[in-house]
């Protein structure tokens, strides 16, 4: 019994494997949000809403600016055509669910803003008839003057709608959606600007995508995480 005694003594000069952890201060107290987070159902249809309102802006400015006189011509028509097709499939693409409810991987995503960034250009020296004379710089900046105000909106609501929505890679989710937002006014200057100059399509015309890109990655990584 007497050596029972001591070994349980001896125990207490064992020193406290964990005691360093215990010394810690206690975490900082984290609120749960003020807003509540809107339901499945809800956030899809404020999607769906945006997207409609972005629409109707892009629609809009384009009417006021003025429709381009070829418009209807198929070596205009055409691209154009395909690349709203792109826009639309790209917003499915990255915003409904894969199976078991999971999002679109990191790889479909980063593919998607390449297919964005290269059918543009595609779509530029396609519609370009190769004899334009390259336009002042005055010219560039009042199309991308025109261009950033048409997408303005689309950004706008994205960042509203889509707040805290992001599971995973949230930067490369707004990056997404923020070219595809890009696309769109995209499409609607080259649907007003007659202008057909390569380098003037792919940097006037392509500017939103570019900035839509950038401004969706440092809005997915401050406020997109779910």
């Amino acid at each position: 019994m007497s050596n029972e005694r001591d070994l349980l003594s001896g125990l207490k000069d064992i020193p406290d494997p964990a005691a360093h952890l215990a010394a810690r201060p206690p975490p900082a107290r984290v609120d749960a949000p003020a807003e509540p987070s809107p339901t499945r159902p809800a956030r899809e249809r404020l999607v769906v809403g945006a997207i409609l309102a972005g629409l109707a802006w892009i629609l809009l400015q384009t009417w006021v600016e003025g429709f381009r006189d070829d418009l209807g011509s198929p070596r205009v028509a055409l691209p154009l055509v395909l690349l709203a097709a792109l826009s639309g499939l790209g917003l499915l693409l990255a915003l409904l669910p894969r199976a078991r409810g999971l999002p679109a991987s990191v790889r479909a995503l980063q593919a998607l803003v390449a297919a964005v960034a290269v059918g543009f250009l595609a779509a530029a020296v396609l519609t370009s008839r190769g004899d334009d004379v390259l336009a002042p710089l005055s010219v560039h900046l009042e199309c991308s003057a025109v261009a950033l105000g048409m997408a303005l909106v689309p950004f706008a609501l994205a960042a509203l709608v889509l707040r805290r929505s992001f599971l995973s890679a949230p930067a490369w989710r707004g990056a997404t959606i923020g070219a595809l937002c890009g696309l769109g006014a995209a499409i609607g200057i080259h649907a007003h600007c007659s202008l057909d100059e390569v380098v003037h399509v792919a940097f006037a015309h392509g500017v939103p995508i570019a900035a839509g890109a950038l401004l969706g990655a440092a809005a997915g990584a401050l406020r997109g995480r779910a």
